[in-house]
């Protein structure tokens, strides 16, 4: 398991880049590829903003994975405060987090890997694990609020 602070300033750097474009202004640019989701620290409680790439759709709700684990700080905010403002190509919304089991994760990251078999071999070396194994990880549906 690769953790983000192993990186390589290089990769750091190419990770962060979104961070200064994306905003509610500019989410349609970026499609509905990617999708910035503002939690509440759970011990600072400031807002905290992360920016993610949407891996799939459950009934049109984004479904994204937590590339480095159940230790990122936006996984361990949402288990301590389950709902995130989400900002995601047009829409804007606040949303309660659905965690799936592993064999949701896997259907998800199995339609994944088929339709973005390069980002797939990109995300193995970045990562240092085969595909199989992102299911292990943490992943989520960000559903609207009802």
């Amino acid at each position: 398991m690769v953790d983000y602070k192993d990186l390589t300033l290089k990769y750091r750097f190419f990770l962060r880049v979104p961070y200064f474009f994306y905003n509610k202004l500019t989410a349609r640019l970026y499609g509905k590829k990617l999708i910035q989701i503002t939690t509440i620290g759970r011990t600072s409680k400031k807002e905290r903003k992360t920016l993610l790439e949407v891996i799939g759709k459950i009934d049109n709700a984004p479904v994204v994975i937590a590339g480095f684990g159940e230790n990122s700080d936006w996984v361990l905010n949402l288990k301590k405060n389950p709902q995130a403002k989400v900002v995601w190509a047009n829409h804007n919304y606040i949303s309660d987090i659905e965690w799936l089991d592993q064999e949701s994760a896997s259907q998800i990251l199995t339609k994944y890997k088929k339709h973005n078999p390069k980002l797939v071999k990109f995300y193995e070396s970045l990562f240092k694990r085969s595909w199989d194994e992102f299911s292990e990880l943490p992943v989520c549906m960000l559903s609207s609020i009802k």
